[in-house]
């Protein structure tokens, strides 16, 4: 008896139900675009990038939702979540924080609180391609049971509200470079809690 989730089975689904997580997943790809947009193009509401967020976080639960239920789980689509989740929940904040924060401050804040934001920003970015990247080697695409460290989307979920609600605050990049040392700490943290 052959498996329902073997390869051989997925590649018999029609090309339209094998990529219906695939086109799930392009909405967080264009959530974590969304938030990048946002930093240049002037008018767009923080608000907006907040639910641009939670449309990523609802897209990257149900894409994996829709693949268990068709049946059709690859090593593709497993990395496709993965570098969809590095768009929206790492570089897209990342970017967003940097921004709200210097149009909070202004040109004439000081260098100081100028080199923290840069620097937060990008230990935020840089941990999260750390993370996304030892969870494909340590996961090898597969499911895990468990996370190293706190997920990107969890991270996320406190790092935009935060640089929405309290951009030019002086505590939010101590904020940020915690979260981004979380992502890359090296306990194991139950799947189920997240």
């Amino acid at each position: 008896m052959a498996d329902d989730d073997s390869p051989q089975n997925t590649e018999n689904r029609s090309f339209f139900v094998r990529n219906i997580p695939n086109a799930i997943t392009f909405v967080t790809v264009f959530s974590g675009f969304l938030l990048m947009v946002s930093t240049s193009v002037p008018g767009v509401s923080p608000k907006v990038c907040v639910f641009a967020t939670a449309m990523g976080l609802c897209a990257d639960v149900l894409d994996g939702q829709a693949a268990r239920v068709l049946r059709v789980k690859s090593k593709f689509g497993a990395t496709f979540d993965q570098l969809a989740d590095l768009t929206c929940f790492g570089i897209g904040p990342a970017i967003f924080f940097v921004r709200q924060q210097q149009q909070a401050m202004g040109a004439d804040a000081p260098w100081s609180m100028q080199i923290l934001t840069c620097l937060a920003g990008y230990m935020y970015l840089a941990c999260s391609v750390f993370r996304i990247a030892r969870e494909l080697i340590v996961h090898s695409g597969d499911r895990p049971l468990y996370f190293v460290g706190i997920p990107t989307n969890l991270a996320c979920v406190f790092a935009v509200p935060a640089s929405a609600t309290f951009a030019g605050s002086t505590f939010l990049p101590f904020l940020i470079v915690i979260l981004s040392g979380m992502m890359v700490m090296p306990y194991h943290i139950p799947k189920g809690l997240w």
